[in-house]
């Protein structure tokens, strides 16, 4: 029987209780290159007002990993091939981030690719789509019930045909399920946030205005 010293005792429980020792369950499950990929996508200050909307219950990342230099040089390489009238690009996106909510139905999922549309579709509204200006260099349209917003902007990428601007935009998407009130603010703010990330890393020489909420 070990006989510890009044002192001790309370520095052992204090530091015991320091370090979560608890039954409860962490509420974002152990996933450090996830969440850090997830923030650099959408903001980490977006990805905390997400965990905030939705139920209670442990967070997880969900899909494939991967990091924002993987995506732009995958999406890079795919606008240098790229020549017009070419389709090779179709169905070839990429999903950053998605995330999950243990033992419901809520799941936040994003989509990165080229769009099938030109600038010209765009601009033009035509359906089946239905693009609509969101502001600045921004053009969007609402799919599954509206639970998904698809946002695209004209993109040059640097190395690319001259006709990449215009005939191949750079398009996101972000969806919740099963969220009540995801798409009336916080939506538009990960939509926009991812634009300006894809922006940034393709390092888009026309320099598109993305609103900072679309």
């Amino acid at each position: 029987m070990i006989r510890w010293p009044v002192g001790c005792v309370l520095v052992v429980a204090t530091s015991l209780l320091a370090t979560g020792c608890s039954s409860e369950e962490p509420r974002r499950a152990e996933a450090p290159k996830g969440w850090e990929a997830c923030d650099d996508f959408f903001g980490a200050e977006n990805v905390d007002a997400l965990d905030d909307q939705m139920a209670d219950g442990v967070l997880r990342i969900e899909g494939q990993l991967v990091s924002v230099d993987e995506v732009a040089k995958w999406m890079a390489s795919l606008a240098r091939s790229w020549e017009p009238g070419s389709t090779a690009h179709w169905m070839n996106g990429n999903t950053p981030c998605e995330i999950g909510l243990s033992d419901t139905r809520q799941q936040l999922s994003s989509e990165v690719s080229w769009s099938n549309s030109s600038l010209e579709d765009l601009k033009s509204g035509r359906q089946p789509r239905g693009w609509r200006s969101v502001g600045g260099d921004v053009f969007a349209y609402e799919t599954d019930n509206r639970r998904t917003l698809v946002a695209a902007f004209p993109c040059k990428v640097p190395g690319t045909d001259e006709q990449q601007e215009a005939g191949l935009p750079m398009e996101v998407r972000v969806s919740g399920r099963a969220m009540p009130g995801f798409k009336d603010h916080l939506r538009g703010k990960l939509a926009s946030a991812l634009a300006r990330t894809m922006s940034g890393a393709l390092k888009c020489v026309n320099g598109p205005v993305i609103p900072p909420e679309l």
